[in-house]
């Protein structure tokens, strides 16, 4: 079984529901958990190999979600 990593990241609240959903539109991607709503902190978990796709991904939303990646 591939080693799961995970990254945490605060988006706008208002676009929690819509980073999920493009989440799981991808299938095996990731899987994604709200940490704490009101801040927008949402941790996603994946496997190692699909890093970079996951990056990528974020990287693409990262305008239009407002998102922060944490350290």
């Amino acid at each position: 079984m591939e080693r799961l990593v995970s990254q945490r990241a605060y988006v706008d609240t208002a676009q929690i529901h819509f980073l999920k959903f493009i989440v799981e539109a991808y299938d095996n991607l990731a899987i994604m958990s709200t940490l704490d709503r009101a801040t927008g902190q949402v941790e996603l978990r994946y496997p190692a190999g699909v890093a970079e796709e996951v990056n990528a991904l974020l990287d693409s939303l990262t305008e239009r979600l407002s998102l922060k990646r944490q350290a």
